[in-house]
């Protein structure tokens, strides 16, 4: 298998194999089960009703399981690809992730992956030991992200219009990037979406302007848990929203750089004149969180912020975190409920003991 494979400059050991890379055999059976159908087809793919975002995510999974196989263990490559799926070696693949310090819910999604695809190719077969290694990582699961730093959402859409703010007395290219970044913090903070959708907003099509006011739309096949999402820009990011899309947007769009991709209806645009990628809005995040509050927040931290601040805020309402976050249910959510419950109990602790400090100060004084 040669170097090229894994693209330039990426550790062979961390990437996934491409799906034009994979065994013959395996892009087969994959393809097939993704191929869409009429919803009443008998012949339709296992997969083909699941989000792209699902597909994509499961075959990137398996890629990476691939990878393990190409550089631990080439012969199994020679079974068909249920039959290399066994507990011998997926324990030997969960070993080898940990030993690259991958974290525990980063390996708990790489044995989801594997075994949405062990589905496809063996539907009838046994699966569930992939799950019962799953249960033992998860049983000693520790957060990959400290979230001490954490900040909430109305300190993070401050953080936004302030970069806005200076965007005002800024030379153009750094006014068009001030704004730019400030408008996607403050934007995230109100609406904290995952970070795949953040960065494919379309205008037109995910973003539509109607008597005023902007709709964020996501169909069910661009969310995670296949819920179409329609939310309201708030009414204080109206202007700043039309500021970038008339004067900044068309500006960052006439650029040319080094990579340059060619602009249709994407939201973000990066100072080379291309569609922002998912990885440079993560990264700008945290570059802009990291000036201000000396730790960096990534997109995903916003959502933790979302249901903190609401739980805080208004903890009566803290249910509607849940559809606000695209869960399931709230228990997904309820974790923040508690968190706050947590700290308004120390507050009023440490009330009580300023209070009893105060009595026995008057006290004495008597």
């Amino acid at each position: 298998m040669s170097g090229g494979l894994y693209g330039r400059g990426k550790a062979p050991e961390r990437t996934c194999l491409k799906l034009k890379d994979w065994p013959n055999r395996d892009r087969q059976i994959w393809e097939k089960a993704c191929e869409a159908q009429d919803i009443l087809s008998l012949d339709a793919g296992l997969r083909a009703n699941h989000a792209p975002i699902s597909n994509y995510k499961t075959q990137q999974g398996y890629g990476r399981w691939l990878t393990f196989l190409h550089l631990n263990d080439r012969q199994a490559l020679s079974l068909e690809a249920a039959d290399r799926i066994t507990p011998k070696r997926v324990v030997l693949y969960v070993q080898c992730l940990q030993q690259l310090n991958n974290s525990t819910q980063t390996i708990m999604s790489r044995l989801q992956e594997l075994c949405d695809a062990a589905r496809i190719f063996d539907q009838n077969r046994k699966w569930a030991f992939i799950n019962e290694i799953s249960a033992k990582i998860r049983a000693r699961h520790k957060p990959a992200r400290s979230k001490t730093h954490i900040k909430l959402s109305d300190e993070l859409v401050d953080l936004g219009k302030n970069l806005m703010d200076q965007a005002r007395s800024a030379d153009k290219l750094d006014a068009a990037i001030l704004h730019r970044d400030g408008l996607i913090i403050s934007l995230t903070a109100y609406i904290p979406f995952r970070r795949r959708n953040i960065a494919d907003i379309k205008i037109g099509e995910n973003l539509i302007l109607v008597g005023g006011i902007y709709r964020l739309i996501l169909s069910e096949y661009e969310t995670k848990t296949h819920n179409p999402l329609e939310l309201y820009v708030p009414e204080d990011l109206i202007e700043p929203l039309d500021i970038y899309l008339q004067k900044y947007r068309p500006y960052l769009k006439s650029r040319t750089g080094r990579w340059a991709k060619p602009i249709t209806q994407e939201l973000w645009v990066s100072k080379d004149g291309s569609p922002m990628t998912e990885i440079a809005i993560y990264d700008r995040i945290r570059i802009r969180t990291q000036e201000t509050f000396d730790a960096p927040m990534s997109p995903h931290l916003f959502r933790d912020a979302a249901a903190t601040f609401l739980a805080i805020a208004d903890p009566e309402h803290v249910r509607i975190a849940a559809p606000l976050l695209g869960h399931r249910t709230f228990s997904t959510t309820e974790r923040y409920y508690q968190q706050a419950n947590a700290m308004e109990a120390h507050r009023q602790f440490v009330e009580v003991m300023r209070n009893m400090g105060g009595d026995q100060n008057d006290n004495q004084e008597k």
